[in-house]
């Protein structure tokens, strides 16, 4: 019930350098088993100076962040201050230095035509002088070219200034207020450069991180793998090596000291002896008896003197394929808890084929007589019943049934006489009675739709059913020492319900065939609560709802079921235990 698997965490392979002897009862957190680990030390001390280097860049790329967000700061303000100082330069020209000059010309054009008007004046004064003798002809030649100059230097002035107006302001306006925008967009390719810069600076940072994650994992793994070197018992139990054949070779795969190992391998197997379970297999026909709790009586083949005991713990609630490619079988899973005593319990040891007996009903006081006594033709039973020296030919009602008995219901009383096999005594008499209820039989089909086609006589009489042996995977019921039965469907051509095996003698059909009634119904009952209703009826049962209703409330049970099929599908007759439908179950 309780099993640990100790499993090679170690990836590849790697080899078994200490291992716990086989059989050794060992503890909790105790040291089982040690693999090598000396190439993954050698990995873990490169892997080591890796995670330190990658530390070192991840460092360095923090600061190199830093550094840039405060380069970026720089210049964009640097750039900022450019266009201030543009726009500083601007304003000084057009509200300063251009008036300034313009002032500047004006006051010189102003003064030298004051200057040229003078020196004219003064021209004029030594030229009235001149001509009256009071000054010489130099004098007046003096006074001339001062005249001339006068009029150079006006020239000049309102030269200056025609340059200025004409040339130089357009120029300096232009240029100043180009620096101005120019600046301005220095601003924008800055802020630009650093987003740029900084987006980088982080992406870089963001590749060293993982490239330290990376590095830091993988040495974080490899310290792991160095300490899932060292197997440590995970429950209280006794180490048995996990020796498995390889279905790749014919050779075993055996554990011991230096044999190599691969990842996720079982290497022990850490079974607690005091808590045992058998692995059981129910089929679906019988499924729906079957419930937790329910008593169990267990035979170990190893042990066949005892007995043990257990009880259902668990019963799946999907079935799991048992046959080969296409097999319709279907069984569930069950686990079986043995709930003896510790001390017979130990006597145990995983592996042991076991069959089972649940026991899914008692009853007391019930009288039956043994399944070779029956003799059953399609829903109808009977048995030879012997008074005296005579032997009388008897109908009679049945209840539940297991692999040995038939319980009785109505035809018999207690200490009546039966025949036992009466195919071998009464060849005659059951051959007339087969075909007196064949005909009666085929009366009855003829009034009512033809619902399932008449199975296929098979060799031997018995019904379709799994091959499983019993107690192994199989449900065997019945009360405590009954044998298991031959299958979840026996029938009454079995090798328990007609020991001498073959069809019954006296031409008629036998049962059975290749059409399991209890598998369809099941098929169809999909929320299985024991009743088909119209809408989950499908195929001819659908067609023909109401004449398998015969209580006509709606829904068809398991009785009403196989008693249309008894009814339609065209007599067949045998010794054995009876049908389902008549014997209710096991």
């Amino acid at each position: 019930m309780k099993n640990a698997v100790l499993t090679s965490k170690v990836e590849g392979q790697t080899t078994i350098i200490m291992i716990v002897p086989e059989g050794t009862n060992v503890n909790e957190g105790d040291l089982v088993c040690e693999l090598d680990s000396s190439m993954l030390s050698d990995k873990e001390t490169a892997q080591e100076i890796l995670v330190e280097k990658a530390k070192a860049a991840f460092e360095q790329g923090k600061e190199d962040l830093l550094i840039q967000e405060a380069q970026n700061e720089s210049d964009l303000e640097a750039a900022k201050l450019k266009l201030r100082l543009a726009e500083i330069d601007l304003k000084k020209f057009t509200d300063g230095d251009l008036v300034q000059q313009k002032n500047d010309l004006d006051s010189r054009i102003t003064l030298a035509e004051e200057n040229l008007s003078r020196s004219q004046e003064s021209y004029e004064y030594v030229q009235r002088l001149a001509k009256k003798g009071y000054r010489t002809q130099n004098d007046l030649e003096s006074e001339r070219i001062a005249v001339e100059t006068a009029k150079i230097n006006v020239k000049l002035v309102v030269g200056e200034k025609r340059v200025l107006v004409d040339y130089s302001e357009g120029r300096n306006l232009a240029e100043l207020e180009a620096n101005v925008k120019e600046y301005g967009r220095e601003i924008q390719r800055t802020e630009s450069k650093t987003r740029a810069a900084l987006a980088q600076k982080k992406a870089e940072l963001r590749a060293r991180e993982l490239t330290f994650e990376v590095e830091s994992k993988k040495y974080e793994r490899l310290i792991a793998q160095i300490k899932a070197c060292k197997i440590y018992a995970s429950q209280d139990g006794q180490v048995v090596y996990a020796n498995v054949r390889d279905g790749r070779s014919t050779e075993n795969v055996m554990i011991d000291v230096g044999v190599g190992v691969r990842e996720r391998q079982a290497i022990i197997n850490l079974p607690d002896l005091d808590q045992m379970k058998v692995n059981a297999r129910i089929h679906e026909s019988r499924i729906s008896m079957v419930r937790p709790k329910m008593p169990v009586i267990v035979k170990i083949d190893a042990y066949p003197e005892e007995v043990f005991h257990g009880e259902v713990d668990m019963v799946a609630s999907v079935p799991s394929s048992t046959g080969g490619f296409g097999s319709t079988t279907k069984e569930y899973e069950a686990v079986i808890r043995i709930t003896d005593e510790t001390e017979k319990v130990n006597k145990l040891r995983p592996g042991l084929t076991a069959t089972t007996e649940i026991l899914v009903e008692r009853r007391d006081d019930v009288l039956q007589i043994p399944v070779q006594a029956n003799i059953t033709f399609g829903a109808k039973q009977f048995v030879f019943v012997v008074t005296g020296k005579k032997v009388d030919l008897r109908p009679i009602k049945v209840g539940k049934t297991n692999s040995n008995f038939i319980e009785i219901l109505d035809g018999l009383v207690e200490g009546d006489g039966v025949v036992m096999n009466p195919h071998s005594h009464f060849k005659k008499e059951i051959s007339e009675l087969e075909a007196d209820q064949a005909k009666e039989q085929s009366k009855e089909a003829a009034k009512a739709p033809e619902i399932i086609a008449p199975p296929k006589p098979v060799e031997g009489g018995s019904p379709a059913s799994p091959t499983k042996k019993p107690g192994e995977g199989a449900l065997a019921a019945g009360p405590a020492g009954s044998r298991p039965e031959r299958s979840p469907a026996a029938g009454p051509g079995g090798g328990e319900g007609r020991p001498q095996g073959g069809p019954p003698e006296g031409g008629g059909r036998p049962p059975g065939g290749g059409f399991d009634p209890m598998a369809r119904f099941n098929e169809m009952d999909k929320d299985q609560d024991g009743k088909v209703s119209k809408d989950e009826a499908t195929g001819r049962m659908a067609d023909s709802f109401d004449n398998f209703d015969t209580d006509s409330d709606g829904s068809v049970t398991k009785d009403e079921y196989l008693g249309a099929i008894a009814k339609f599908r065209g007599g067949g007759g045998g010794g054995g235990r009876p049908r389902p439908s008549e014997a209710g179950g096991n």
